[in-house]
């Protein structure tokens, strides 16, 4: 049997921090991707789609994602079963209420947060399952389950929850309670960056994110394809992101210039060979001259095109290249608060180091008069 494992899309995600425009964009290509996973389970001859949860990212379904939702399940001719999670749980009138109701026996959905199981014959699977029906879900729905009698189906597990904490509110599952059920595949849900963790030797994966919506999803994105017959076990990886979010550092110098760190900078990115329409946050440390930073903000757009980017945004954490010997000497108000910010510059705490830097930028910026553009994060793209 052939699986397709997937989940945490959330689609129709709200998207704030862009504009009503950009944000419709963000919601335009979650749907795109929608349909690349179900063509991916077509182009693989994959027999049962999972989706473990968070398939949206709020009750919400808006009737764009609803009709392709309806289209897809339809359409594709595959059992489609899903364990809905934290974000877009099961609830009488939901979606998925509406959505199993319109699409029969195509899609099965967990109800209860209580185990449940679905026999789907023709594949001679079962798959065990639960739902959340509330934004939290506090105990492990297999806690306290038994395993049925055995029919000589393949045991496959289905669920959204938390195996890195026991204290979890999102169903905190152990790996002997998945264990004991000796499922043949166990597709997981809701911790977004850990899809390449592996637990019952491989045989208990988290789908991860299907493409990285903001930094907090770095690298690309995909799904699992499972070959399984009980027996024998074969996982690999595809990606389906269309684009690929990716955090990098450049440490500075008080002689650099300009034209010597976009050099070093470009080496930099095209020797990481980042993945088409790739987004990069840039964190720049060191030491650097007042108008370096500035400078390099306002070069984002060059920089994406030479070096292939999609966008790059610049986190400032530099030092300015200052004389602190004469601002600890100094009486005015510019070495007061050098003075004050100094045990928190030289702080093992990288946070804390970051916010002195940025207070003492500010700080000496509003002492001088002059603006404090570069001192928060900023960006541009093609």
């Amino acid at each position: 049997m052939r699986i397709l494992h997937t989940g945490d899309l959330h689609l129709d995600s709200a998207f704030c921090s862009y504009g009503a425009r950009d944000a419709e964009r963000q919601r335009d290509a979650g749907r795109a991707l929608l349909r690349r996973i179900f063509g991916c389970a077509k182009s693989e001859s994959v027999q049962l789609i999972l989706i473990s949860g968070d398939l949206f990212d709020s009750k919400f379904v808006s009737p764009e994602t609803g009709e392709l939702f309806y289209e897809l399940v339809d359409g594709c001719g595959i059992p489609v079963v899903v364990s809905p999670g934290n974000h877009d749980p099961y609830f009488e009138n939901s979606f998925y209420a509406k959505a199993s109701e319109r699409l029969g026996d195509k899609l099965f959905v967990f109800t209860s947060p209580e185990l449940q199981i679905f026999e789907i014959d023709s594949l001679r699977v079962r798959v065990f399952g639960y739902a959340f029906t509330s934004a939290a879900l506090s105990v492990s729905p297999l806690g306290g389950a038994e395993l049925p009698a055995d029919n000589g189906y393949t045991r496959i597990f289905c669920g959204h929850g938390d195996i890195s904490s026991p204290v979890s509110r999102y169903a905190p599952i152990t790996e002997s309670e998945l264990g004991k059920f000796d499922f043949a595949y166990a597709a997981l849900g809701h911790i977004h960056n850990a899809w390449s963790s592996e637990i019952m030797g491989g045989r208990a994966r988290y789908c991860g994110f299907g493409e990285g919506r903001s930094f907090d999803e770095l690298g690309e994105g995909g799904v699992w394809i499972v070959d399984t017959d009980g027996e024998s076990f074969n996982c690999e990886r595809r990606i389906l992101s269309d684009k690929a979010f990716y955090i990098a550092k450049l440490e500075l110098a008080a002689e650099d210039t300009l034209s010597c760190t976009k050099e070093r900078l470009c080496g930099q990115i095209k020797e990481a060979n980042y993945a088409p329409k790739a987004h990069l946050r840039l964190i720049l440390e060191g030491i650097a001259q007042e108008n370096l930073v500035k400078d390099l903000l306002t070069a984002t757009k060059e920089i994406c095109l030479e070096c292939g980017l999609e966008y790059m945004e610049i986190t400032d954490r530099v030092m300015p290249a200052l004389d602190g010997e004469y601002l600890e000497r100094d009486t005015t108000l510019r070495g007061e608060l050098y003075r004050v910010l100094r045990p928190k510059l030289a702080s093992s705490d990288a946070q804390e180091r970051a916010r002195a830097i940025k207070a003492l930028k500010i700080g000496l910026a509003a002492i001088d008069g002059r603006s404090i553009f570069g001192t928060e994060e900023k960006g541009g793209g093609v």
